[in-house]
């Protein structure tokens, strides 16, 4: 009597959690990096649509700190308003993605297509941000800060609703969407392997 072959769909994501807590480390202590294009691209979409808003970006450590042209009024005068975001909850699918890409078979795995999947994360992460900084402001800095912005009562609710799909929902449904594209020879193959197992264990 022959042994029972394994289910391949299973064993491609046991592989994938074996390279995940791999890959999480190796993202943890690198989240500065990782986090400054995406940053970048926050900037340049806010700017893009609040012309100036952002003054500068900088990373104190794994948080970011963006720099904002609106005032406020502090002890020692007034001053401008800075926000301290988190990129790191935008960013924990990177880890997933490479450990679902490294999960694969040596013949179907490429460097090149890992690392343009990986890259397509990053506008991604930038709407996260930009949708992060400007709840903050409209929001969560109070009405001196909120007024400056002015934006209207659709546009509040536009970015609230902007805010809540890149906290919930855009890094789940991004990842497996980016990998479905980039490994798709291999998610076909599976399925087709996973149809061929259930066939012979029925």
């Amino acid at each position: 009597m022959k042994p029972r072959r394994l289910d391949p769909l299973f064993l491609y994501f046991g592989k994938a959690l074996l390279w995940l807590p791999v890959f999480f480390v190796f993202w943890y202590y690198l989240a500065a990096l990782f986090s400054v294009p995406a940053a970048l691209l926050a900037k340049g979409l806010v700017n893009l649509l609040f012309s100036g808003l952002i003054d500068s970006l900088e990373m104190n450590g794994r948080q970011l700190e963006v720099v904002t042209s609106l005032l406020i009024e502090t002890d020692s005068g007034r001053g401008q308003v800075i926000v301290t975001l988190n990129p790191l909850i935008y960013s924990w699918n990177i880890p997933v993605l490479f450990a679902l890409c490294f999960a694969i078979e040596e013949q179907y795995f490429s460097n090149l297509r890992t690392l343009i999947a990986v890259m397509a994360l990053l506008p991604l992460h930038a709407f996260g941000l930009a949708a992060d900084l400007l709840v903050s402001l409209a929001f969560k800095l109070g009405e001196n800060v909120s007024s400056q912005l002015a934006l209207t009562s659709w546009q509040n609710e536009a970015v609230a609703l902007a805010y809540q799909f890149g906290y919930l929902m855009l890094p789940v449904i991004g990842a497996s969407t980016i990998w479905l594209l980039s490994q798709y020879s291999v998610v076909s193959k599976l399925a087709g392997s996973q149809t061929e197992y259930g066939a012979r264990s029925g």
